[in-house]
């Protein structure tokens, strides 16, 4: 159980997702443009939902910092849309490149159909974005794209493990970040 909790801290969306997106951002743009990128990401994405998380845990309002909870994922969704809209917003104000507002834009397409699809069942966004990462990686190299498939599985089983989730919504959230991931490759 410690290896898993620890698996999945390490495979947290908004820890992972930030890595990502400094990483990517420093690997495909020009340094001054890759700084703002990450900034933006961290000061519009990352730290008010950790913030909100933690606030609401603390509360009692959120079981766990996850929001591993269906419904109470019903009030958290709505307030990362906004969050994402926030940040595409910015990209396009202020004329980010237009590679970095279609990915926005498609991960922003991701989070929005598992929103939807929460109405139904609970998809792991653990897995789907350690999914969408490790596709996605593959336009770096293969086998930095084949290090991540094998840290998404990692963290996909400690997810099981830690009974977050069940098979079925780890092979939905899994199977969303492989299709979007995919999607960001052709883009």
């Amino acid at each position: 159980m410690k290896l898993a909790r620890t698996i999945s801290i390490i495979g947290h969306p908004l820890l992972l997702g930030s890595i990502y997106v400094v990483l990517m951002s420093f690997h495909n743009l020009p340094k001054h443009t890759a700084m703002a990128v990450s900034v933006s990401v961290i000061l519009l994405i990352t730290i008010p939902i950790v913030f909100n998380n933690w606030r609401k845990t603390k509360k009692g309002t959120y079981t766990n910092f996850d929001v591993s909870d269906q419904q109470q994922r019903k009030g958290f969704y709505p307030f990362v849309i906004t969050l994402f809209a926030i940040l595409i917003l910015v990209f396009w104000v202020f004329d980010f490149p237009k590679a970095v507002i279609s990915k926005s834009l498609l991960f922003f397409a991701m989070v929005l159909l598992m929103a939807l699809i929460n109405l139904w069942l609970k998809a792991s966004m653990h897995a789907g974005i350690a999914f969408y990462i490790a596709v996605s990686v593959f336009s770096i190299g293969f086998w930095q794209g084949m290090f991540l498939v094998g840290l998404a599985l990692l963290i996909s089983w400690s997810r099981l493990e830690m009974k977050r989730h069940s098979e079925f919504e780890l092979i939905v959230g899994g199977l969303l970040g492989i299709v979007f991931g995919w999607l960001s490759l052709i883009v």
